[in-house]
Order: structure tokens, then C-alpha cells, then sequence
């Protein structure tokens, strides 16, 4: 229940206002809940902020900001924010200097408060180090309580926490101070800037500094903005197919408007129906190569999307710079050639994916079903042969949940020796055995708090850490590795395996406990041979993932490259036609792939890969009864890498067993 404010000090700006002893006293007896008819001493604006904490949960003995981003996700968060970054330098390098001397660290997070870069004074970085103020840190309100960061994008405005301000216990002794930074093209926010401290620190100067910075990194990005547009207009009028009589818009790849040819706000609101005459807005444009455009947005009307034609640098064909949407008349949509380019972009039934990082699983995968289990919080099992597309799957389930900014923490067992894997997933604390990272380090389970955690062939799960796992499932709660006293956590469990995981329960290698508590949700993906009409579904969101991720041409296929794909045998499922489209896109000239564009083992005649399978088949068939397990398991590995000129993808995929567990098996055997 909200508190009557008036029983609370006005929201001053000044933190020194009250004293820390003041703010300590005020802070316990807001987590009693004693009301007093005195004020309590301490601002308005942290009270706010306090029960926003308190409404959410958050615990206020966290001693460190959670890693809510790993290396990988962390790598793109960077690369969606290079704008930022590249307009921060200038601020950054002038911190260097200055904030040396003032013993504090600047850093910068994304719209979400993910600490992106943090540079300053080397003492107070190695401080930083026990709060987890690292990149990939998160510094939102629901997750770290108040700090000025997410008090900052809270409350809109310039903030400063001092101190015992904090709500949770391990950043009291810090000071900070943050701004946010907007797009100057519509004064979105896209990032927060921040100066922190241990408390010793705390100088009201810090304020109007961060606000100065915040602005000249703005300013830096308007210019950035002007010079990107105007190269734009020249690539426009340089490139003779981009050229026409009718009527037109201009973006940039954010999706912000430019300009228009017309004046007609009828016709405008016809193809984007939520348009308002004359405010600045934005489209998302992934789709067609754009950048991911996570701000507040419109859409285009469905009929809009074979109008679109993408701009590019006329020196560098293979950088985008914007997007032409062209405005049809009645008279071009009768238009011949509008109608050959109409048929050539919405060919085969394709399909688009929202997110690089999912893919059309097309009606494999139940939507229905999958919407169902993503809201639950029940454990979800996907079974399925390998490369068959069960991380996608987990990613489309974790981007269905509502919580679309929550973590997503992947791991594969089988990639990692008991002791490593123990590590890995629950994390250690420093000096819990040689070689401990100082500071220790957060485990999977940790980093994937308040998101999913995606346990890849969890079939490979040691024995002896499949009880320890159970019990985090049971009690959601774990210890790191030399560790006395329990981390709560809350994460949903998708787990993967390609193995018969009954089986597994039968003879002794899988918990049968364990797999009751994983599998209550049961999601089957089948191999891509029995999903063949999914195939061109299945092209589309791949090429399109390819173009996001490496920036490259979008890409199509011809019909009778379309036809070929369809027709082969796929015993790598998803992983190897992905692979295959990746060579393509890469080692091709055209936008249009042909099929002379395959790899060249795909081009050969099939014939000795079936002789070699075959003998394999009678190989294992001659010798079932006279060999041992072990020399039969030999022979067939030994007949599956030869089978496949030695790809250990492929030879995975036709032993039915992950590709880390047959790089054991071939060192086992010395093959």
C-alpha cells in the first residue's frame, strides 16, 4: 500500500540536505513500515523511488548488480549502440582524464540500463569490481533498487543517489549521478550516462557535469544524423533505379523520417495509418535490412512492403544507408513492371522472422501451444534430433513471454567436464580454488535471473550435479561454489536434448526425479525431412537473420534452387541448411541465388555418400553379433566421419549424437 507522501521531506535536489545517519534511520523505518507523524528525513524523490523497489520485489540485501548480459549478448547490445558509443568518445576520453582526480568511474548503459562501457580512475574501477559495476551489469530500478541510473529513466529527469539513498544494501557506501540521453531527432531516450563513487566522493558538481556530457554526446549524434542524411539525398539522386515520378518518403535505417515528396497527409495516413501531420516518427524496418528498432514506432499498412526499395552507398554497395518507400498511384499498381517487381519480392509464400535471433519453425512448432508454455512457469523439455532448431525455439519462446527484455542465458552440458560445468552454472566466489577469478565470477543460473535459462543437451548433465541442479529447481535458490549462504533466483528452464531422455532414466545415467521436474511442458521439434513445405518459410527467415547480423545484400533464392533445397535429405536438419545458405550468401555475386551456387560437395553426385552408408549399414549389420559394443560403436563412427568426408557436423547428425559427444568418442578411440 502506497505512503501518505505528506508524511515525508520535500523532494529536494540536494542529497547533503539530510545526513547519512538521517537517511539510515529513514531507510529501516521505511522497511518496517512504522509510520511517524513527524517526516521522516529523506527526499521525496528517493521515497518515490524506494517503493517503486519495494513493489517490485526487489531485494534490498543484494550486494551486487546481477550480469545481465554474457559475452555474446553483450558483443550485440554494443554493436545495436556503436551510434551512441562512436558519439560518447570524445566525452569518454575527456573522463579518462578528469576522473582521475576525482576518484569516481563514468559509465554508460543502453535504453535498458545494460552498462555498455565503463572507464575512470583505476582504483575505483577495481571497487566497481565488488558491486559487479562490470559491462553487461544492470542497473534498472526492478533489479539493482534505487540508483541514479535507473531512478534517472524512472523518473525522467537528472538524478543523483547518495549513499544510504540506496535501496539495497551493497551499494550504499557508492554515490552516483546520471543522466539519460535522448535521440535528438524525436527525444527518445537511448542511453544513461553516469558518474559514480564511492561515497567519500559525492560533489553536487557531478550533476551539471553529466548533464553537460549527456548533451554534447547528443549534439554529436544530431551531427551524425545531419551528415547521414545528407549522403542519403546524394546516394538518392546518384542511383538511376531509385528514380520515379510518383510520389515517395525517405528514412534512414532507424527508421526516421526524412522527408517526403508530398504534402498530401490523406495519401500519408492511407499506408501509415497512425500518421499525425507534421510530428516526427519512425518506422521499423528490420524486415528489409534496417536497424533493430526497439523505440516507440508505426507501422505501414501490409500493401506498403513491395515499395520499399533500400538505398545504398554508391562507393560501398554493400552498405545500407536508408530506405526509398515509394507512394503507389491507382495507375502504377495496374503498371506491368509493378507486377514483375511485386512477384519477385513476395515470391513463395515467404515469411518473415521479427528477431535475428529466431527463426520460422513454421507449424512445427505449435504458436498456440508455444504461447501457452512461455506464459506458464513451468520447465519446458524440447526434444528433437540435432540441428533441428531447439535453441530457436527457446529463443522464440523467451520472446514470447512478456517479460521481452528479461535475459536469455544459454549452455551447452556436453561442452564442459563436471568441474568446469559446476562452475559455469552456479558460479564461485573468490579464493573458492586456484586460479578463482578475483571478485569470483556469476554463474549461468545467476546471469539468467528474472529471464530464461536454456540448458542445451541436458542429457549430457553429470550424475553427480544433476541432485544440486534439482534442488536450485525445488528451492530456487543457489550457492556458488564455496559458498555458505544461498542467492535467491527465479528463471524459467527450457531444456534441450536429442537423446531418449526415458532411456537415460532406465539405465541409470539420468535422475528420474530430475527428469519429472524438467519435463512437465513436452515440445517435439521433427527433422526437417518430414517438414519439407517448411522449407521456403524456413530459407526466408534464415537469409533474412544472415543480412541482420553481417550487414550483408539481402538475398534470394531462384525457383529452382528453391525446388532443389526442397528436395534434399537435410540429415543435419536446420543447422546444416543454415550453414549452406551461409556459404551462398558469402561466396555468391548475385542477389538471387542460384544453384550453381551451392558448396561444391553439394554439387557432386550423391552415389559415393550412399555407398559409404551403405556399407556402413552392412558393416554394422555383419558384425552385431560377433563384435563387442565398444569395437561396433568404433566402427560406426570411424564408417559415419568417412561417410561424410569427415564433417563432424554431419557425421553428428547421422549417429544421432551431439557433436561434443563425438569429439570424446573419436578421442576415446584415437580416431
Amino acid at each position: 500500500m502506497a505512503r501518505s507522501h505528506n508524511k515525508y521531506a520535500a523532494n529536494f535536489t540536494n542529497p547533503a540536505v539530510f545526513s547519512q545517519k538521517e537517511i539510515d534511520k529513514a531507510w529501516d523505518s521505511f522497511l518496517c513500515g512504522t509510520e511517524k507523524s513527524e517526516p521522516i528525513k529523506v527526499r521525496g524523490s528517493i521515497i518515490n523511488s524506494w517503493e517503486r523497489c519495494q513493489s517490485s520485489g526487489v531485494d534490498p540485501n543484494i550486494k551486487i548488480a546481477p550480469m545481465v548480459a554474457s559475452d555474446d549478448s553483450l558483443g550485440l547490445t554494443r554493436l545495436q549502440n556503436r551510434d551512441l558509443l562512436d558519439c560518447s568518445q570524445s566525452t569518454i576520453e575527456q573522463a579518462k582524464v578528469l576522473l582521475n582526480d576525482l576518484e569516481t568511474v563514468l559509465f554508460i548503459t543502453d535504453r535498458n540500463a545494460v552498462n555498455i562501457e565503463i572507464v575512470g580512475d583505476p582504483r575505483t574501477l577495481e571497487s566497481a569490481r565488488d558491486i559487479s559495476l562490470l559491462p553487461g551489469s544492470g542497473w534498472t530500478e526492478v533489479i539493482s533498487g534505487s540508483n541514479a541510473v535507473g531512478t534517472a529513466i524512472e523518473s525522467n529527469l537528472p538524478t543523483q543517489v547518495h549513499g544510504h539513498e540506496h535501496f539495497c544494501e551493497g551499494f550504499k557506501p557508492w554515490s552516483c549521478t546520471a543522466a539519460c540521453i535522448y535521440d535528438p531527432y524525436d527525444k527518445q531516450r537511448i542511453g544513461v550516462i553516469d558518474i559514480s563513487g564511492l561515497s567519500d566522493s559525492f560533489d553536487r558538481f557531478h550533476l551539471p557535469l553529466v548533464v553537460s556530457w549527456a548533451n554534447s554526446i547528443q549534439a554529436q549524434l544530431e551531427v551524425l544524423n545531419t551528415l547521414r542524411w545528407a549522403k542519403i539525398e546524394d546516394a538518392l539522386h546518384a542511383d538511376t533505379k531509385l528514380q520515379g515520378a510518383g510520389d515517395f518518403l525517405l528514412f534512414d535505417t532507424h527508421g526516421r523520417f526524412i522527408r517526403s515528396s508530398t504534402h498530401d497527409e490523406e495519401l500519408l495516413r492511407t499506408f501509415i495509418p497512425k500518421y499525425v501531420n507534421g510530428r516526427k516518427f519512425r518506422l521499423n524496418l528490420e524486415r528489409y535490412g534496417g536497424e533493430e528498432n526497439k523505440l516507440e514506432h508505426l507501422a505501414f499498412n501490409n500493401s506498403m512492403d513491395n515499395w520499399i526499395q533500400p538505398i545504398a552507398d554508391p562507393r560501398r554497395k554493400n552498405e545500407l544507408l536508408g530506405f526509398k518507400v515509394n507512394l503507389p498511384t491507382e495507375n502504377m499498381q495496374n503498371d506491368a513492371s509493378y507486377k514483375r517487381f511485386t512477384t519477385n519480392i513476395t515470391n513463395n509464400k515467404f515469411s518473415h522472422s521479427k528477431n535475428s535471433n529466431t527463426i520460422n519453425l513454421g507449424p512445427s512448432l505449435d504458436s498456440h501451444k508455444i504461447k501457452l508454455a512461455s506464459k506458464s512457469p513451468l520447465p519446458i523439455l524440447l526434444l528433437g534430433d540435432t540441428g533441428s532448431g531447439k535453441e530457436y525455439a527457446a529463443k522464440k519462446i523467451h520472446q514470447e513471454r512478456s517479460e521481452s527484455d528479461s535475459p536469455f542465458v544459454a549452455l551447452n552440458c556436453g561442452a564442459f567436464s563436471k568441474d568446469l560445468l559446476n562452475g559455469e552454472l552456479f558460479g564461485y566466489i573468490e579464493g573458492a580454488f586456484t586460479g578463482a577469478k578475483k571478485g569470483g565470477m556469476a554463474g549461468k543460473i545467476e546471469a539468467a535471473n528474472g529471464g530464461v535459462l536454456f540448458l542445451d543437451e541436458i542429457g549430457e548433465m553429470p550424475l553427480d550435479i544433476q541432485p544440486v541442479f534439482l534442488r536450485v529447481l525445488q528451492e530456487m535458490e543457489i550457492y556458488r561454489i564455496g559458498e555458505t549462504k544461498p542467492r535467491l533466483v527465479n528463471f524459467k528452464l527450457i531444456a534441450a536434448t536429442n537423446i531418449d531422455l526415458k532411456q537415460a532414466v532406465a539405465e541409470g545415467r539420468f535422475r528420474k526425479d530430475l527428469y519429472y521436474r524438467i519435463a512437465n511442458i513436452v515440445v517435439k521439434l521433427s527433422p526437417l525431412s518430414e517438414r519439407k513445405d517448411e522449407i521456403p518459410g524456413l530459407i526466408e527467415s534464415i537469409l533474412y537473420r544472415i543480412s541482420f547480423e553481417h550487414k550483408t545484400d539481402r538475398k534470394y533464392v531462384s525457383d529452382e534452387l528453391l525446388n532443389l533445397l526442397e528436395s534434399m535429405p537435410w540429415p543435419g536438419n536446420i543447422r546444416e541448411l543454415s550453414n549452406v545458405l551461409e556459404y551462398m550468401v558469402f561466396m555468391s555475386t548475385g542477389n538471387v541465388l542460384m544453384t550453381t551456387d551451392l558448396p561444391p560437395e553439394y554439387l557432386e553426385s550423391d552415389h559415393d555418400l550412399d555407398v559409404n552408408l551403405q556399407h556402413m549399414d552392412q558393416t554394422s549389420s555383419q558384425q552385431s553379433d560377433f563384435v563387442s559394443l565398444e569395437d561396433a560403436e568404433k566402427s560406426s563412427i570411424s564408417a559415419a566421419i568417412e561417410a561424410t568426408n569427415g564433417n563432424m557436423t554431419k557425421a553428428s547428425a547421422l549417429l544421432g549424437i551431439a557433436k561434443s559427444t563425438l569429439y570424446q568418442k573419436v578421442k576415446k578411440y584415437n580416431l
